[in-house]
């Protein structure tokens, strides 16, 4: 007898309403077997047998106590037996509910698209001051986590055809073309604006704008080379990376760089406080 006999017989008596004085453990399988053969003999004493007459009437049977004995009392536990298993509940999982993407756009204007202000404002012009005293010249937009239509900048000219002209020159023709002199009329040129822009702004803390792209954060390369009155004279110590598809300088490093100057001027005298 195994532990899945026991187990077997004590579900048995337990669907057919038995009592059970004890815990699951407690009893042992021959003592469930044998309850539940007796259980099985009351049953079929109660079924009539197929006889021409009526059967005499069965008295009922009602199950014995599966153990008479009575052991050292032992702490009860509702709980299913070891062998049970478990509800199927256990390994039903909810199901996921449906979740609405969220487009990661400008926290401070939501209907903005990257490039929507490109050519229509200065590069210089600031857009607004955040609670942190930053100044923000471009928004970080971030690229969408799916796909959607972007923005289109329509530029219109007159166009007026070309016509192409011949230069000679000794051995030498030279062939090119030039504005022509037909009837002007409006053409356009339409340009897809990009899904994603990194943002600039100017922190008070530092002499440097700042591009930030997706927490990657660096100092504007033009303005750490003018500082410096040039690329070659940037110390070597300030590394260069890009944030997103723009090449700025490292801001740790750059900022170590510019202090261990001022500690050199410093030490030889070239600066007093």
């Amino acid at each position: 007898m195994t532990n899945s006999d026991r187990a077997m017989y004590y579900q048995a008596l337990k669907a057919s309403g038995v009592t059970f004085e004890r815990h699951y453990r407690d009893y042992t399988t021959e003592e469930l077997q044998t309850a539940y053969e007796r259980l099985e003999a009351g049953r079929a004493a109660k079924q009539p047998q197929p006889q021409a007459e009526a059967p005499p009437p069965v008295p009922d049977v009602e199950p014995a106590p599966a153990v008479r004995y009575e052991p050292p009392p032992l702490p009860l536990d509702d709980g299913p037996p070891p062998d049970e298993p478990p509800p199927a509940s256990f390994f039903g999982m909810p199901e996921p509910q449906p979740v609405e993407p969220v487009a990661p756009l400008s926290p401070m204007n939501p209907t903005e698209m990257a490039g929507e202000r490109l050519n229509t404002n200065p590069e210089l012009e600031p857009i607004r001051t955040d609670e942190n005293g930053r100044v923000w010249f471009q928004e970080e937009i971030r690229k969408p986590a799916y796909p959607k239509p972007r923005g289109r900048r329509v530029l219109t000219y007159m166009e007026s055809g070309v016509k192409t002209e011949t230069v000679r020159s000794g051995d030498y023709i030279e062939t090119f073309e030039v504005a022509g002199t037909g009837t002007p009329r409006v053409a356009e040129v339409k340009v897809t604006l990009p899904s994603y822009q990194v943002g600039i702004y100017a922190d008070p803390r530092f002499p440097f704008k700042i591009h930030v792209y997706n927490e990657m954060q660096g100092f504007d390369l033009m303005d750490v080379q003018d500082f410096y009155g040039g690329a070659e004279l940037v110390p070597a110590e300030a590394k260069r990376m890009y944030v997103e598809n723009v090449l700025c300088y490292d801001i740790r490093t750059t900022v170590r760089a510019i202090e261990a100057e001022y500690r050199q001027l410093q030490l030889t005298g070239k600066i007093v406080e």
